[in-house]
């Protein structure tokens, strides 16, 4: 009888998640600033991707979307720089096509170097929800000197 490390009768350790991908979805050259900007801090960056609306038509940038999405087996993240813009509802008219997609809106430099410190090892639900606590948690106002 083979006991797991958990103890008799335990399932096992859990099954780590596949790295949840992400997609930059933003205006101009947003997506590629951030990026940019998060590897000088995290290092050298693999699988995100970065789309601009730049020059593309609404159904244009909705079709990149799903066509950069659609392939992702297990869902993933779509960030976009803010709420209602042609980014977001793009994104959002393209996962209704891909399953398991979050949008999340507002990204910034602290949800994205959070995204790549946590991709491995949480799905892309799981992931979203942090990544939105954390976007809340690092919009600060300071008054004055600092305490």
């Amino acid at each position: 009888m083979s006991v797991s490390p958990e103890g008799p009768g335990s399932p096992g350790p859990a099954p780590v998640p596949a790295r949840a991908p992400a997609l930059l979805v933003m205006h101009g050259s947003l997506a590629e600033a951030l990026l940019r900007a998060a590897a000088r801090v995290y290092g050298p960056i693999d699988d995100v991707i970065v789309l601009s609306n730049e020059g593309l038509s609404r159904t244009e940038l909705e079709h990149r979307i799903e066509e950069a999405a659609g392939h992702w087996p297990a869902g993933g993240l779509v960030l976009t720089d803010f709420w209602g813009g042609s980014c977001h509802t793009s994104g959002i008219a393209a996962a209704q096509h891909c399953r398991g997609v979050a949008i999340l809106t507002g990204a910034n430099l602290p949800m994205l170097l959070d995204y790549l410190h946590n991709r491995e090892h949480l799905g892309a639900v799981a992931l979203a929800d942090r990544l939105m606590q954390k976007g809340r948690e690092s919009i600060r106002v300071q008054h004055g000197p600092p305490a």
